[in-house]
């Protein structure tokens, strides 16, 4: 197996831009909530802001095709005129972040390079793996924004598992030159970034510590967050290589991400469940799925909380392994095919108690309210299970998503 490398980059930051305004949270945030882009917009206005740069996944169910293939032609024309105009370049850099929410004092990382001929979303026993089942029908959406793309924007957060913070150790902001301070729009609360220049006995103590991590998992690093992301990045480096020389093949842009890398034990770092709005489906449908599931599975019964209109319910279901998203997954995915609903609109994943209880109160749906994962199994299972069910968990809540703010240079 090849040790999954992690590198500087030439990363490019904003110049003389309102980092309020340029910094929005990533793409596959509020996906249910078009009011919530529509104020991001607001605010933005016509400052220039990274906000011109991605699609909001939320545009993904609403608009036609005609539609969103112009709004991807007008995310890479922005990234252009971006490039020449709005864009300087810190090169051969890694970044220190820091970053304050409403819910956490701190979380710390690292923004770099990570190569993803050491990845796979397809279950390969490589270095760095997805936590989760991929969607692969949820790739090529992606994919067609980084394909023609100038910039990638990183919003993918990798875990490492680091317990005594031998990493962190090293690193003391104040001896570091800064490069960013902002606050976030929309609650999202504040980002601070320093300067590891990749030339510096820093940067080289702490790849020294990252490539000699114990890999007692059998693999050093999980995606966190932006599983999809990746994998769009992933596929659209393995159709591009055909293309390539061999020296092309070892230094292309395309062939890295840049990504957030964080220790998975960080205070900071607060693993919260991903809810299910379920959209056609009635009380008794439901009900009547998850009595069939209990007749025919063993295990411990769990309660789990049903979110109404009309208040909180409680259903019970079977939980015949590690996790209770398993059974769920397993229990809508089986009720939407006998009822032949539509998958996309049936189901949709839902980041944080409060937007549940709204969305459920606003449609008149139902949603089940998940309970937290436990961040230090996380490896564990990973390791005797291989991925989790798609979206199973989440790196904190809605508002405490990457905001993106750095970007790189891809074509």
């Amino acid at each position: 197996m090849t040790t999954a490398q992690v590198f500087p980059a030439n990363i490019g930051l904003p110049k003389e831009a309102d980092l309020y305004k340029w910094c929005v949270i990533a793409a596959d945030q509020f996906s249910a909530s078009p009011a919530y882009w529509s104020e991001v917009e607001q605010i933005v206005g016509n400052a220039p802001s990274t906000l011109r740069m991605i699609v909001p996944e939320v545009y993904l169910a609403i608009e036609n095709e005609e539609e969103l293939q112009a709004r991807v032609k007008a995310t890479h024309v922005a990234m252009r005129e971006y490039l020449d105009s709005h864009i300087e370049v810190v090169e051969n850099a890694v970044i220190y972040t820091e970053r304050a929410t409403p819910y956490v004092k701190k979380r710390r990382s690292l923004v770099l390079a990570l190569d993803l001929e050491t990845y796979s979303y397809t279950g390969q026993e490589v270095d760095a793996r997805a936590s989760e089942a991929t969607v692969l029908e949820r790739i090529p959406a992606r994919e067609a924004v980084r394909r023609g793309a100038a910039l990638e924007l990183p919003h993918v957060q990798v875990l490492y598992d680091d317990p005594n913070f031998e990493v962190q150790k090293l690193i003391d902001p104040t001896t570091l030159s800064p490069l960013y301070s902002t606050d976030l729009m929309q609650e999202g609360g504040s980002v601070k970034g320093w300067h590891i220049p990749g030339d510096s006995q820093l940067w080289a103590s702490i790849k020294n510590v990252l490539d000699g991590l114990e890999a007692r998992h059998g693999f050093r690093f999980i995606v966190g967050d932006g599983n999809h992301s990746l994998a769009a990045a992933k596929s659209h480096w393995e159709h591009l290589k055909p293309t390539l020389s061999a020296s092309e093949l070892a230094n292309h842009p395309a062939r890295f991400a840049l990504v957030e890398l964080i220790n998975v034990h960080d205070d900071g770092l607060v693993m919260e469940p991903i809810h299910r709005l379920l959209r056609g489906i009635s009380a008794q449908q439901l009900q009547d799925a998850a009595d069939k599931w209990n007749e025919n599975h063993d295990g411990e019964v769990v309660a789990l909380d049903l979110l109404t209109a009309s208040g909180r319910d409680t259903l019970e279901l079977v939980q015949p392994g590690a996790l209770v998203v398993e059974p769920v997954q397993e229990l809508i995915d089986q009720l939407i095919s006998d009822l032949g609903l539509d998958p996309a609109h049936a189901c949709e994943y839902i980041h944080g108690e409060d937007e549940l209880a709204r969305l459920v109160n606003e449609e008149n749906a139902f949603g089940i309210d998940l309970p937290a994962l436990d961040g230090s199994s996380l490896f564990e299972y990973v390791a005797k299970q291989g991925a989790m069910p798609r979206k199973s968990f989440s790196l904190g809540e809605a508002n405490e998503k990457r905001y993106y703010l750095e970007t790189r240079q891809i074509s």
